[in-house]
């Protein structure tokens, strides 16, 4: 087994052959939005947390066992303005509690993870009706602020008087895919599958899930609707370095933009930028949807999507 980074295939888009990795954020959610999936995404969680059961299990942590719904990208809408935050998985057991799954494969973004996986447990527990709603972040790369040199971390509320957890107190779970990677172990394995570092899981469990994964590239080479969206968003990434593509897509909604160009190494420029592309993206996403379902052909909605999203002069 090699230590070196592999991806589970390629699919040849406009812009050129894409390497996929088991955790390509578009690939995780173009998978796991079908039905059919729904089980390999429990699997997987469950041997996550059965991996943290076992170090620590007086902590109460529950396999998932009940009957689940799965949506992918879910927003929260922030404000009347539509602005959004997407988390990659929501998964709601028994029309009950809830756990958002994060695939997170760089520790360096904007805003923070630390900072953002705040965000999403405020906002998780304010969307969910006095109900669990856990966060489940599986990290790539270490985050020490969040990680302490561990392989599991759990926050929780808890009282410090009386040691007593809240009541229906909602997590936030991290894990380091890294360290954990190290352990011989049905999690040990997953984590060097999600890593890229095995193709040949010999758990069977995991070699399910990889299975899985490897049908769904196929499926994804092969759909058409998925092959345009993937190509536009990869085109528009591949653009992020032009300030002109990204900042005028949400011009006079993203004060971010005017304090980038005014100071290259701001926070501003870097949260303006990173939400310039994310709202892009969807923007663009559902333009091409929309052109789609109008009768044009896909490579006329692409190319009439591109043509309007081209950058403007300064």
């Amino acid at each position: 087994m090699s230590d070196d980074k592999k991806p589970l295939g390629y699919v040849e888009l406009k812009t050129g052959a894409k390497a996929i990795y088991a955790m390509n954020d578009f690939f995780l959610n173009y998978m796991f939005d079908k039905t059919d999936n729904w089980e390999t995404l429990r699997l997987l969680v469950n041997i996550i947390l059965e991996a943290y059961i076992q170090k620590y299990p007086s902590h109460g942590v529950k396999l998932i066992k009940g009957n689940i719904v799965i949506e992918t990208q879910y927003k929260y809408f922030l404000d009347i303005q539509n602005v959004t935050r997407n988390q990659d998985i929501k998964m709601t057991e028994n029309d009950d509690n809830t756990i958002y799954i994060e695939f997170q494969n760089r520790a360096s973004i904007s805003p923070t993870i630390e900072s953002r996986a705040i965000e999403y447990f405020g906002l998780g527990i304010g969307h969910g009706n006095n109900k669990i709603a856990d966060q489940l972040w599986l990290l790539s790369e270490d985050v020490n602020s969040v990680l302490h040199g561990e392989i599991f971390t759990n926050y929780a509320l808890t009282d410090k008087v009386t040691s007593n957890p809240y009541p229906k107190g909602s997590s936030i779970m991290f894990v380091s895919l890294q360290k954990l990677s190290k352990e011989k172990s049905p999690a040990g394995e997953l984590a060097l599958f999600l890593l890229g570092r095995t193709q040949n899981p010999q758990n069977e469990n995991v070699q399910e899930i990889a299975k899985k994964f490897n049908n769904n590239l196929n499926l994804l080479k092969t759909d058409k609707e998925a092959y345009m969206l993937m190509t536009v968003k990869d085109s528009w990434l591949n653009e992020g370095r032009d300030e002109g593509l990204e900042e005028g897509i949400i011009i006079g909604r993203n004060e971010g933009r005017k304090e980038g160009r005014k100071e290259g190494r701001s926070e501003g420029r870097k949260e303006g930028r990173s939400e310039g592309r994310n709202e892009g993206i969807a923007v663009g996403a559902q333009k091409l949807l929309d052109l789609l379902k109008s009768g044009l052909s896909p490579e006329e909605a692409y190319q009439r999507v591109l043509g309007d999203f081209q950058p403007h002069p300064e």
